[in-house]
């Protein structure tokens, strides 16, 4: 998925593999993936299971800028440095970045979508301001929960409203961070703020668009 992701956005990605959950082996996956990448994206590793090693490398040898977000789904989302010569003998040969993705697709994929992408964007000469993409105003078409603890990022469909001259915002169904169906069909990602109220039909909200529409 990621993969697809990147070539889809004009990015030359390489599959560095699946790495073994030990500490020699994901070193040494990440020290082959840093002699030629300027962004090492990885995906899973980064929680509190006795199994999720990332961090753990990433502090040793590099600088954690953070390793939790506060949103919805993506909360373990990480980002590190690591500088020239880290492992000794000018590897890597400059500093390279890293994104730690969660581990669950979907948070995976709304990670991307608000992190990664616009990463290679400024990477490419992208103004910051404008390297997150396209945000709209959308309609929502169904009563929508919102979260008491974090602001979410909600898959939805958008689709032109003739009537009412407006784009519609379409839930894609359940939201767990472990069913790729609700990233499926997703175009945006609604942007929603954390409260234990419910937002109602027909209220307008921020989109980002993710997608064609």
């Amino acid at each position: 998925m990621l993969l697809a992701a990147l070539t889809q956005h004009n990015c030359e990605a390489i599959d560095a593999g699946i790495a073994p959950d030990t500490d020699d082996a994901l070193l040494n996956v990440i020290k082959s993936a840093l002699e030629s990448v300027d962004i090492l994206i990885t995906s899973g590793g980064v929680s509190m299971g006795n199994k999720d090693l990332l961090k753990a490398i990433l502090e040793k040898y590099g600088t954690v800028h953070f390793g939790r977000v506060l949103m919805k789904p993506g909360k373990p989302l990480t980002f590190a440095t690591i500088e020239a010569g880290a492992f000794g003998e000018n590897m890597p040969p400059k500093r390279k970045l890293v994104m730690g993705l969660p581990g669950n697709p979907v948070s995976s994929f709304v990670c991307f979508n608000l992190s990664v992408l616009p990463s290679t964007r400024v990477m490419r000469g992208v103004p910051r301001e404008k390297a997150r993409g396209l945000v709209i105003q959308a309609r929502t078409t169904v009563a929508l929960r919102l979260d008491p603890e974090r602001p979410e990022f909600h898959r939805a469909t958008l689709s032109w409203n003739v009537e009412m001259k407006c784009f519609d915002a379409t839930s894609t169904g359940k939201q767990a961070s472990s069913r790729l169906l609700s990233a499926r069909s997703a175009n945006a990602l609604l942007s929603l703020p954390k409260s234990s109220e419910t937002i109602p039909v027909g209220s307008y909200v921020d989109a980002i668009i993710i997608g064609s529409l």
